[in-house]
């Protein structure tokens, strides 16, 4: 196991120990996590609403793979999953229309 200047451990090395494999599964964890940042910053979250194909088959397409991203991090543990669908949340907007109204009694 070695580690570079920046104290992360490289992930190239070979599988030893239990702690190893703790390791490449924190590592895997991070590179999962940094992807669907990225994804969930170049999405466009309002593709639905395009009237052109292509760009509505584009937004599709990354939604889905936003997903498929997020549905790793699962496999690899509740946590991952939690953290996952924290950054979704923080990146997806929340657009209120100008005529919601809240109906109270």
């Amino acid at each position: 196991m070695s580690e570079n200047k920046i104290n992360t451990i490289n992930c190239e090395d070979e599988f030893g120990s239990e702690k190893r494999v703790r390791t490449i599964k924190k590592c895997e964890t991070n590179r999962l996590l940094e992807v669907l940042e990225s994804q969930l910053k170049h999405h466009d979250w309002f593709y639905e609403y395009s009237d052109d194909a292509r760009y509505y088959n584009s937004g599709l397409r990354e939604f889905t793979q936003i997903w498929q991203t997020i549905e790793k991090l699962q496999e690899l543990g509740e946590n991952e999953f939690d953290q996952a669908i924290s950054l979704y949340k923080q990146h997806k907007p929340v657009v209120n229309t100008p005529h919601e109204r809240v109906i109270t009694k």
